[in-house]
């Protein structure tokens, strides 16, 4: 028999100092974040003050990232706005919390295990969502222990203190608690105590603990007075004259059970017996879910300093300062989609009075593209001055990067030797994007035309042209980037696109190179409004006296 209630949307907040808070949303907007005047106020110092919104529409409910500092991910994914369905996790910073589009079904099914002769023992099996039915008594009980079951600690910790209680409170003789491993198939026994047989297998009545652990029933198994085969076999096997088990469930994950029972006694449990250790598994599930917050907060913790660390490394790669003469000036910006970029320039004054300029983008970002980019670092620094042929070095470094590096993985690179005097700059590019050549007087934008080969790391004997190009008497500005310039795109997915660089090009009133990056960012910036950045940004741009 079964009771079901009508739908309500919720949120289930989890805290990291162990508090929850549930939240019914309604018709109105409610907005998440530290601020008091939110609807859903947490007091964390991930949570931006205003950080995301839970809204109605027209296909359930939806909820919208308020430009905060850290993002909302829903099942992981960062996103901007994202429709919401029954179980998924929402993160507010180091914030949890569960949207649940309906009440859990009220369920008062029970099994009795009888068959046409009365058995010695007798089996009853109940659903883990009957709602629990406590005596004053042993409400308080739970009451005063539910600090220590709750409080943020080790998990190890907080499961033998719970067998303790257990013990101390229902007259365990032997117990046990199983947690689910990550696969949901097999599980592990943190704490045993007293179940181990010679041979140090689990004495345990695999009936109960399998429809616990599969079905979410609690169950409670009792030696009675009649004459008849045991319906749990292994029980008889073992001597066991009583006995319980419970799921340990957190919403609608079962995260292991309890199990205990006795032996040597012929004192049996009773129905409020069980209904207390029901009561017990849902403090200690709530302390487990804290427990793996608190461990993945300093999971993210460390993840967040050694990014930091490779942050750093990665910033003192690049060129500390900036050459800056009479006859050229030039400026360049690096802006990582993540904590740490795949992208990559540098500008080295050789010792014959030329400059090298290089810009590339690896394929992909984060950790493992910084890498790449930090060995192409090393490749450049070392070769660039021995050779006065881009083309050459190209083919030099492709055959590094190959040797090196999967299939998956590949670099595009635009590098250029420049003679000052001469105006005379030598070019090559591997898959990069073709830079520009703007000038002043008179107004004018052109791509600098000349074959490109393919990326670093494709082709094994690829082989790279040098153009060389003559830029002319007037001043002139030669501006190279990343695609993370042109793709860069608002919440609409439109992109920035080569017309809208253009456009700043032509608006530009000034020859100093970092006031046409300061004004290209700032276009992009524009542009793309509160959507996150999609992919690195690097700009470099040289004006030439």
């Amino acid at each position: 028999m079964g009771q079901r209630i009508h739908n309500v949307a919720k949120l289930h907040v989890t805290l990291l100092d162990g508090r929850t808070l549930e939240y019914v949303c309604t018709d109105v907007p409610a907005v998440i974040g530290r601020d008091p005047s939110c609807e859903v106020t947490v007091d964390e110092p991930s949570a931006s003050r205003r950080h995301a919104l839970i809204r109605p529409s027209a296909g359930g409910y939806v909820v919208e990232d308020l430009g905060s500092k850290n993002g909302t991910l829903v099942n992981d994914v960062t996103t901007s706005l994202a429709g919401l369905q029954d179980s998924d996790v929402i993160m507010v910073g180091a914030v949890r919390l569960v949207f649940s589009s309906h009440e859990p079904t009220v369920s008062t099914t029970s099994v009795v295990l009888v068959d046409e002769e009365p058995r010695r023992d007798t089996a009853s099996y109940s659903a883990h969502r009957e709602e629990i039915s406590l005596p004053q008594r042993r409400l308080e009980m739970l009451y005063d222990i539910s600090g220590r079951l709750t409080s943020l600690r080790d998990s190890e910790a907080l499961l033998k203190d719970a067998l303790d209680i257990c013990f101390d409170t229902l007259r365990f003789e032997r117990g046990a608690i199983a947690i689910r491993k990550p696969d949901q198939r097999t599980v592990d026994w943190p704490v045993v105590r007293n179940l181990r047989g010679a041979d140090g297998e689990l004495t345990v009545s695999r009936t109960i603990l399998h429809r616990a652990l599969e079905r979410g029933e609690r169950a409670i198994v009792n030696e009675g007075d009649n004459s008849a085969i045991d319906p749990t076999v292994s029980m008889v096997q073992h001597g066991i004259r009583s006995a319980m088990c419970v799921p340990l469930v957190h919403y609608d994950e079962i995260l292991g059970v309890i199990y205990g029972d006795r032996v040597s006694t012929g004192t049996v449990y009773s129905d409020e017996d069980v209904e207390f250790l029901a009561g017990l598994a849902r403090q200690v599930s709530v302390g487990l879910v804290n427990s793996r917050l608190m461990e993945e907060q300093k999971l993210k913790v460390r993840l967040e300093n050694e990014i930091a660390l490779a942050h750093d490394i990665q910033c003192a790669l690049f060129p500390a300062v900036l050459p800056d003469h009479d006859r050229f000036k030039v400026a360049a910006l690096n802006e990582p989609g993540r904590h740490v970029s795949g992208d990559y320039y540098d500008v080295i004054e050789l010792a014959d009075g030329r400059l090298g300029v290089l810009v590339a983008d690896v394929t992909g970002e984060g950790v493992a593209a910084s890498l790449l980019m930090a060995n192409l670092q090393a490749a450049v620094r070392v070769t660039l001055s021995d050779s006065g042929d881009p083309g050459d070095m190209l083919t030099r470094w492709n055959r590094l990067v190959y040797g090196n590096t999967d299939a998956s993985k590949f670099i595009t690179c635009l590098v250029a030797i420049l003679q000052p005097e001469t105006r005379i700059i030598r070019m090559a590019s591997a898959g990069h994007h073709l830079p520009y050549l703007l000038t002043l007087d008179p107004p004018a934008c052109r791509t600098l035309e000349f074959e490109p080969g393919f990326p670093l790391g494709v082709v094994p004997d690829a082989e790279y042209a040098t153009a060389t190009i003559d830029l002319g008497p007037a001043p002139c500005t030669l501006f190279c980037c990343t695609d993370g310039v042109f793709e860069a795109m608002n919440s609409a997915k439109q992109e920035f696109g080569v017309g809208r660089m253009q456009e700043v090009f032509a608006g530009r009133g000034s020859s100093d190179p970092q006031e046409l990056i300061d004004d290209m960012r700032q276009a992009i910036k524009d542009f793309a409004g509160h959507a996150p950045q999609s992919d690195d940004i690097t700009i470099l741009a040289l004006y030439l006296a």
